[in-house]
């Protein structure tokens, strides 16, 4: 019977460090360059992590420091910021979306819209409205075709 064991390397272990960093220079909401005062130097970022909002010069953001690279992990908030709106799940199940400027839920042709004013919009080639029940349609002018 033939051995057919291989024998595997072990992989290499890799350091990592999370650093505090201000952000120099910015581009189309994405760091470009950090001041790193805990090693008081300036270096490039080799990336972001998916979940960072909109990054301008100045903010404060985590880094992790991965070999030579620099990956933005988060933004901090200003002071007196307000913390991010968006998916909440109340304790009852319910999905809560919380937005000040909108939102927009869009698959191709069809698109249904919460504006900011307080509109609602929704548009697509055809709408179903169906109801097992009574199906009330109320306005202070209601506009048929």
């Amino acid at each position: 019977m033939d051995n057919k064991i291989v024998s595997l390397s072990q992989p290499r272990v890799t350091q990592t460090r999370i650093l505090l960093a201000e952000v120099v220079e910015a581009e189309d909401g994405e760091a470009l360059n950090i001041y790193l005062p805990e090693l008081n130097k300036e270096v490039n970022v080799f990336a972001h992590s998916a979940s960072v909002p909109s990054i301008c010069v100045g903010d404060n953001v985590l880094v992790e420091q991965v070999e030579s690279h620099y990956v933005v992990t988060h933004r901090l908030r200003i002071k007196g910021e307000s913390p991010q709106k968006g998916f909440s799940q109340k304790s009852n199940g319910q999905l809560e979306i919380n937005s000040d400027s909108g939102i927009v839920i869009q698959s191709n042709g069809s698109k249904i819209e919460i504006q900011q004013d307080g509109r609602i919009k929704v548009d697509g080639k055809e709408i179903y409205s169906i109801a097992t029940g009574k199906q009330r349609l109320q306005g202070a002018t209601i506009e048929l075709n």
